[in-house]
């Protein structure tokens, strides 16, 4: 799936200057290629019914603007409901506001996402910022997980040197998919199971 700077993200851009290279991060190539790596995966665990065939909520959390995770679930899984969880007022309200104002089957939650508790057999919570944020309190269900080992970043507060760690700090009782991808300054990790 290819992404541009669309005419939607134009408008957000004269809206919210101040957030123009904060949106222009977010259509990064490298960042966009993980996503899809992992939504693809995603989608084979449900065709082969590892995954249920229709998820009954995904949680997305630190989604940022939603603009590049939310297509790429949309085109790659079936589900019912998504819940979206960013504790970035602004943020949360250009993905509400003006990429998805019509979507209905989506809850917007503003919120510290470390401080709730997800649990259900038939959610799946997706997490492709875990290095920005302390692990999250999952009693059960699926997990899609992406962290890296790029410390140098300021905002990296919680970065992992491998998937073994990143799976350590979520104690997942199941793995099914586990990789390492090699950047010039930092390893991206991606992790898919379920607790």
């Amino acid at each position: 799936m290819e992404f541009n700077i669309d005419k939607v993200t134009q408008r957000v851009i004269s809206k919210y200057p101040e957030r123009a290279l904060d949106i222009s991060k977010s259509f990064e190539e490298r960042k966009i290629k993980a996503k899809t790596r992992m939504m693809m995966k995603l989608n084979r665990y449900q065709a082969n019914g590892t995954l249920p065939s229709c998820i009954e909520r995904i949680n997305i959390v630190g989604g940022w603007y939603g603009n590049i995770i939310i297509p790429l679930i949309d085109k790659f899984l079936k589900y019912k409901k998504i819940n979206f969880y960013e504790i970035d007022d602004t943020a949360l309200s250009i993905a509400q506001n003006i990429y998805f104002p019509e979507r209905h089957d989506i809850t917007w939650i503003l919120a510290d996402a470390t401080k709730l508790e997800f649990n259900g057999n038939d959610k799946l919570t997706i997490n492709t910022s875990c290095e920005h944020m302390m692990p999250l309190n999952i009693q059960k269900g699926y997990v899609a997980l992406q962290s890296n080992d790029y410390g140098d970043v300021e905002e990296h507060l919680n970065c992992v040197n491998s998937p073994e760690e990143l799976i350590k700090q979520y104690e997942l009782e199941k793995v099914w998919f586990s990789d390492t991808k090699n950047y010039k300054n930092y390893n991206r990790f991606i992790v898919i199971g379920r607790k």
